[in-house]
């Protein structure tokens, strides 16, 4: 039948922790690579202009970010886009959540001819709040 040592209870349970650092460290990785995508308007890097303004903008519920590069292109998170596929995606985004605002990260060296676009784009698709991002500069000029 079945034996039963009398030692059973000298044994002490271990703690055995790879597995688990091995799983933090997938979901490190994980989460650092897709971070970039994840976050539209942070994939593109621009340099956007100074202003010594503090901000007034007021966003409604749901904020669509989409930058302008110096060469005029626009981008929704790391998409270039038309002008056509950006008034499709800004009423995609309007039919679905009603109330948005659209922020231009544009660079400094963008053309005022491709902000005026983007604009358009959002005019068409029945957005009215719109702002530009700027980085905040301190008054002494530095």
């Amino acid at each position: 039948m079945f034996l039963f040592r009398d030692d059973e209870g000298d044994e002490r349970p271990q703690l055995v922790i790879v597995p688990m650092v091995d799983v933090m460290l997938f979901l490190l990785a994980f989460f650092v690579l897709i971070a970039g995508s994840a976050i539209p308007g942070l994939a593109v890097k621009t340099n956007p202009p100074e202003t010594v303004q503090k901000a007034s903008f007021k966003p409604k519920e749901k904020v669509v970010t989409v930058v302008v590069k110096k060469d005029g292109a626009v981008y929704y998170g790391n998409k270039k886009l038309t002008f056509d596929e950006l008034v499709r995606l800004l009423k995609s985004f309007k039919k679905k959540d009603g109330l948005i605002s659209l922020v231009i990260d544009a660079d400094r060296e963008a053309s005022v001819q491709a902000l005026v676009k983007v604009m358009d784009a959002a005019s068409k698709a029945g957005i009215n709040s719109i702002g530009l991002l700027a980085k905040e500069k301190n008054e002494r000029g530095s």
